[in-house]
């Protein structure tokens, strides 16, 4: 027959007051099994298992997780918060917190900055008092009214030399005429205009004026200009203009006046036909013609007549004689044409 063996329990949570040793107790309300110590009193009772710590090691996890045992993931590690614990070995990573250093460690500096060692061990913070490696000896001001500092830079951007140097006291200019100096600390220079010619100081700026813009798209007007060598100009305008050298017009020469004179006494016109009385439009009514100045002596002119359409000339400024062509010598002429002797 089947034999149960039935070991002590109750639903109460409390650890059992006495068990015999050896002796089994089950607690249902909190899960655990109890036993009695062997060799122990009746109060010698130990907690040895039970569902309370079966889920207590089922929970366990390798996450930062509270109130859970702590399980290695599959390469051993696992995530934590705070650790407490001497630790004896090494030790990887980094801590958020520390107080001290294990042992002390000394900071000092040296070369163009030197300082004296200080011990640190984490537990305060260090002040090293440093001092300026001495690479000038020259040491005092440098500079005047009338000198300059000369200043010498090592690559780490140190003053290594430092010397002053005179300046010229005086300011030698020179012009097309006369010269003098001027003194930087007593003297003014003046910059004054001449004929035609303003001057202004504004703000360290000079300006000088000659009253009217002179770039090379402007309209300049000069009163009388004199040119010794060569103008070249696509636009003059003046009320008179002389030349005392050679003129060349290398475009068309227009001449708007009234009165054109030429005083040369050789005159060469490269045009076989000249045009007189170009400018009529309408039904001419001038008479137009050629008349040699004769001095002292009635000019003589060769003349078209308008008004009789033809060819008539003078010799003496009054009296005109029609010259004779194909188309009016029939009608003109009556009697013996005799040329005359030679």
């Amino acid at each position: 027959m089947a034999q149960t063996i039935l070991i002590k329990r109750s639903t109460s949570t409390a650890t059992p007051s006495s068990l015999s040793n050896g002796e089994l107790a089950y607690s249902a309300a909190s899960n655990k099994l109890f036993v009695g110590r062997p060799g122990g009193g009746t109060g010698d009772i130990d907690a040895i298992g039970g569902k309370f710590f079966t889920d207590i090691i089922s929970g366990a996890t390798n996450a930062n997780t509270a109130s859970k045992l702590v399980l290695r993931d599959g390469s051993g590690n696992f995530i934590a918060g705070t650790i407490t614990a001497n630790l004896i070995g090494n030790v990887t990573g980094n801590a958020a917190t520390a107080t001290i250093l294990a042992a002390n460690r000394n900071f000092s500096a040296s070369g163009d900055l030197t300082a004296p060692s200080v011990a640190f061990n984490g537990s305060a913070a260090v002040n090293l008092v440093t001092t300026l490696a001495t690479v000038n000896g020259n040491v005092g001001q440098f500079g005047s009214a009338t000198s300059i500092p000369i200043v010498t830079v090592n690559a780490k951007g140190l003053v290594t030399a430092v010397s002053a140097a005179t300046v010229a006291g005086t300011l030698n200019i020179i012009g097309d005429s006369g010269s003098d100096g001027v003194a930087f600390l007593s003297d003014t220079l003046d910059i004054e205009g001449g004929t035609g010619v303003t001057t202004a100081v504004t703000n360290n700026k000079v300006t000088v004026n000659i009253g009217q813009a002179v770039a090379t798209n402007s309209n300049v007007t000069f009163n009388n200009v004199a040119v010794d060598g060569t103008l070249t100009s696509d636009d003059i305008t003046a009320s008179t203009m002389t030349a005392s050298g050679h003129v060349i017009v290398q475009g068309n020469l227009t001449v708007n006046g009234t009165t054109t004179t030429v005083n040369s006494n050789t005159v060469a016109i490269g045009d076989a036909i000249m045009t007189l009385n170009s400018d009529e439009t309408g039904t001419p009514s001038a008479n137009s013609g050629f008349e040699v100045e004769r001095g002292t002596s009635t000019n003589v002119s060769l003349v078209w007549n308008e008004a009789t359409d033809y060819w008539q000339l003078t010799e003496n400024g009054s009296s005109f004689s029609k010259i004779m062509t194909a188309g009016n010598f029939a009608s003109s002429f009556t009697g013996i044409l005799d040329g005359g002797t030679y």
